[in-house]
């Protein structure tokens, strides 16, 4: 989302200034509690503005919009309302259920509804367990502070964003474009956005065109195209990777020098994690501790290992610059870089840089398998 950014927090007054913690203790209580991306959400039971009650389970396969905000009727929130309100149609027709969550009444909602035209449910947190479950609870305060939260139609979290407050007037705007930009939090993407994920052309071929796909850069949460990976290259590599698999692990060093030495050739890398036992936050930090200098995608419903046929990591594909697959395999012969002999990767980008055939355009990948969903 353009406009949305991991800033820091805001504290937000519910019509007087706030001042009984510091910036720096409310935001590392908050933090600390608060669930991440890839996380299951945490469960609620309230009550809305007409005493309808929401559960998580009664919510399943939904994809939601929880919008916490700090208070009926105050001039930031009633323009985040509004934001929301001119957004919810298209919200709706993505397939996104939108509640606003604070710590006012039911009644207070169904007045703050009537009065600003509001068309989405408000849901009615009194007991302020909602605002505690998701770490937006303002310690000392008693309010929720202005954090919005979208959960995929899986029930884990898919996006935090923690300044509402820089784009109020937009926010609603914004997150219809986040949506349409990351179709595989929806239960039933629109059909429009398809092309998100990998061709349904696939499986790939050696010799053939590789199949296309958009997967979200999991340190930017920017969609990712092998368009966009190619884009004036001499070719682009393509490794399934995993944060937890000890041979992937082994060979991080390898791929970080790799990288390094034919991205100044010209070539593009990108890693693809698709085992949904690692959640995007998880593989994030993975790039930053490894310090990466190519993207690592999440492949989060295993689209794209499905088109390349992708089992193992690490398990490598190379692309030459008409599109056509000329490469799958192994990095080299061995996760132990002493007992290395063979280099099948390297040799596959040398022949391709030197416009020549690749001698052995297949050779057999080992590692952990690729852990897909049920």
């Amino acid at each position: 989302m353009a406009n949305i950014k991991k800033i820091g927090l805001v504290v937000v007054t519910a019509g007087a200034v706030v001042a009984a913690f510091t910036f720096a203790q409310a935001k590392a209580k908050i933090e600390a509690a608060a669930p991440g991306v890839g996380m299951a959400a945490p469960n609620y039971f309230l009550p809305d503005q007409d005493g309808q009650m929401h559960t998580l389970a009664s919510d399943k396969g939904k994809t939601l919009l929880l919008a916490f905000y700090p208070a009926d009727f105050t001039g930031g929130c009633t323009l985040e309302a509004h934001s929301l309100t001119s957004a919810y149609k298209d919200l709706k027709a993505l397939g996104v259920t939108v509640y606003g969550v604070s710590v006012q009444d039911p009644k207070s909602h169904k007045s703050f509804c009537s009065r600003e035209g509001i068309p989405y449910t408000l849901l009615a947190d009194t007991e302020k367990k909602m605002a505690a479950a998701y770490g937006v609870l303002i310690p000392g305060v008693g309010i929720a502070n202005r954090v919005t939260y979208l959960i995929g139609a899986d029930g884990r979290v898919a996006y935090i964003d923690t300044n509402v407050n820089g784009h109020l007037t937009t926010c609603g705007e914004d997150w219809v474009a986040w949506v349409k930009a990351h179709p595989a939090t929806h239960a039933s993407a629109p059909p429009a956005l398809a092309s998100f994920h990998a061709d349904a052309s696939g499986p790939a071929t050696l010799g053939k065109a590789a199949p296309t796909f958009t997967l979200p850069d999991t340190t930017s949460g920017k969609p990712v195209s092998l368009g966009t990976l190619s884009a004036a290259k001499k070719a682009t590599v393509l490794m399934f990777v995993s944060t937890r698999c000890p041979v992937s692990n082994a060979y991080n060093l390898r791929m970080a020098a790799l990288a390094k030495k034919y991205t100044a050739l010209g070539v593009a890398f990108a890693g693809i994690d698709a085992n949904t036992t690692e959640p995007t936050t998880e593989i994030a930090d993975f790039v930053k501790q490894q310090h990466f200098l190519f993207p690592i995608l999440k492949d989060a419903d295993d689209q794209v290992a499905d088109a390349y046929a992708a089992h193992v990591t690490p398990e490598t594909f190379v692309v030459d610059k008409q599109g056509v697959l000329v490469y799958h395999g192994r990095i080299d012969n061995d996760m132990d870089p002493a007992n290395v002999r063979t280099h099948e990767l390297s040799a596959a980008l040398d022949a391709v840089l030197a416009g020549k055939a690749v001698a052995r355009p297949e050779a057999k990948a080992f590692g952990c398998s690729i852990k897909r969903g049920e």
